[in-house]
């Protein structure tokens, strides 16, 4: 092909994709969720006889949520977003954000309120309501909330995070955020020239250390048994780490602070009973995550972690019209930038899903009675 020609074709696709993005969704949505979409499970001729039509469902209102529904409504598709018992995820409870793109110091309930009231200012809807049961068998999918409502949903996104397992131990709940942390890769900068120590004796235990050796004065590894868990590689990395030290056979009983911040943890020696305290500016817990799937286990394929697997590079779940973004499928990452652009995929890619099963402009007007309308 004359190469002249080639670039013309290329650079009208490009416009096609910015202009018209449905035209470009039904030419590029086999590239990105990686298997075709049989249209004949889609039968829209009964969606006209369901009450409370949502277009694009965000279950869970964390970044990756957030951002999610803002795309779809910025194309001119109603999104709603089921806010959850926990509205802004996990962000919420963190004190101080450093890594958030373009604002280099700032709150995390900030940071949270700032994207929902940009998201509600493009027309997504957001409703202080949880969805407690799910029915994807049959199309439009079945969401039903703790309010009452039964949402009939053309497409959904679930992005409903993954919580740290914790300790359960006094003061846990007390200083989350305010030393308490399960993100070293977040935190690790606020623990310059100060002492901390990571719980657990796993691979991610190490992880955590590694990432706090750089900035922290000292770094202990509480592990409650006499050996460490973690491959052997792993443990090799910490031996270079002088600052970086291992307390076996010790468990936390307490954690203490000042009411503003940590000042000692509370240790136990799993062998003898016997009680210690130790003075620590923070606590690290690396003790795994657990991914909120439990609804979705009987439609959505995970690990064996219980994370959603997803299809090639794209946020498409074994589901055709189900999507997911953020750290329920993100064993590895589990930041709220990387979630926000997970977010931004699967909003993308619920967009083209749309387009491509006969989602218009008309249809869209002739559900408009039929919409789902929360009383906020």
């Amino acid at each position: 092909m004359n190469s002249h020609i080639y670039r013309r074709i290329k650079c009208l696709i490009v416009y096609l994709s910015i202009c018209f993005p449905f035209i470009y969704g039904l030419i590029n949505t086999h590239q990105l969720t990686k298997k075709a979409i049989n249209k004949s499970s889609f039968d829209w001729s009964c969606v006209g006889k369901k009450n409370n039509i949502v277009p694009i469902a965000v279950i869970g209102s964390g970044p990756a949520g957030l951002s999610a529904a803002m795309y779809g409504a910025r194309a001119g598709i109603k999104s709603v977003v089921f806010e959850g018992y926990f509205p802004g995820g996990l962000l919420v409870k963190t004190s101080y954000v450093e890594n958030w793109p373009g604002v280099p110091h700032v709150l995390g309930p900030k940071v949270m309120k700032r994207l929902r009231k940009q998201a509600c200012s493009f027309g997504v809807q957001c409703v202080a309501d949880t969805i407690e049961e799910i029915n994807f068998s049959d199309w439009p999918f079945v969401l039903c909330t703790a309010e009452g409502n039964i949402i009939h949903a053309l497409s959904v996104i679930i992005s409903t995070g993954a919580n740290p397992r914790h300790l359960h131990v006094e003061g846990e709940e007390e200083y989350w955020g305010r030393g308490v942390s399960s993100c070293a890769r977040c935190d690790a900068p606020l623990y310059k020239n100060k002492e901390v120590i990571v719980v657990g004796g796993g691979d991610s235990a190490i992880e955590e250390a590694l990432q706090l050796a750089p900035y922290a004065k000292k770094v202990t590894i509480v592990h409650r048994r006499n050996q460490l868990r973690a491959s052997p590689h792993m443990r090799d990395h910490i031996i270079s780490y002088k600052q970086i030290d291992v307390l076996y056979n010790s468990r936390i009983k307490r954690i203490k602070g000042n009411g503003d911040e940590i000042t000692a943890v509370e240790l136990i020696d799993s062998q003898t009973g016997e009680i210690s305290s130790m003075l620590i500016d923070g606590v690290f817990l690396a003790v795994g995550h657990e991914p909120n799937t439990e609804i979705f286990k009987d439609y959505i394929s995970t690990d064996e972690q219980g994370y959603i697997i997803l299809e090639g590079r794209s946020q498409v779940t074994n589901v055709p019209g189900v999507f997911a973004a953020g750290d329920v499928a993100d064993p590895y990452y589990r930041q709220a930038g990387s979630a926000a652009g997970d977010g931004i995929k699967a909003g993308i890619d619920a967009i083209l899903f749309l387009y491509e099963i006969g989602f218009t402009t008309q249809r869209a007007q002739e559900m408009a009675p039929n919409m789902f309308n929360a009383v906020l």
